[in-house]
């Protein structure tokens, strides 16, 4: 749903079935490797309570866990991020429009090799009242408490990094060097 007012990001599909693919396979190989229980007689038997028995039962619950997590953004099809004249709205980090009035600069930052944004916001409470208490890694916050800045991680997106800054830049500038200004 693209407009000249809006514009949507969803996550990137791909890249979460291939991310899926791989944790239900490591959830089928040590499904496997408890099965067959490897060294059965030995020094490095699994024994059933012992500590080999135990990692692969642990290795086994957090893939499933994350089998859980992964399976609903591939089953979720509305966007994650909207764009527009009203602000910028992050579903994983807000709650609703935080305004490009609110917004002081925006700077492009290398954060694990991947190219992300950076949002400088005015410390206001309505931008506070926006942003997600749980998503803390993403957001600084300063002396007072009140959040001064937050990251939009583009690495997960449809269109990657390029989307996001061509859609940011359609609506706010963003310096060439990727500083903020």
């Amino acid at each position: 749903m693209t407009s000249h007012k809006q514009i949507e990001i969803p996550i990137s599909h791909t890249k979460t079935g291939v991310m899926f693919a791989v944790t239900a396979a490591s959830l089928i190989f040590f499904s496997l490797i408890l099965y067959i229980r490897p060294g059965e007689t030995g020094a490095n038997s699994m024994v059933a309570g012992g500590v080999g028995e135990f990692a692969v039962c642990f290795a086994m619950s957090i893939f499933a866990i994350y089998l859980i997590f992964i399976s609903k953004y591939l089953i979720d099809y509305r966007s994650i991020i909207s764009i527009g004249e009203k602000g910028i709205f992050d579903r994983r980090i807000s709650t609703a429009w935080i305004p490009w009035s609110a917004v002081r600069a925006v700077s492009i930052v290398d954060r694990n090799s991947q190219k992300n944004l950076l949002f400088k916001i005015s410390q206001s409470d309505d931008v506070a009242k926006t942003l997600r208490k749980r998503m803390i890694s993403f957001v600084g916050s300063g002396a007072s408490g009140a959040p001064h800045e937050f990251l939009v991680e583009a690495g997960k997106l449809k269109g990657g990094f390029t989307a996001l800054h061509n859609a940011v830049t359609k609506f706010h500038e963003i310096p060439h060097d990727g500083r903020a200004h």
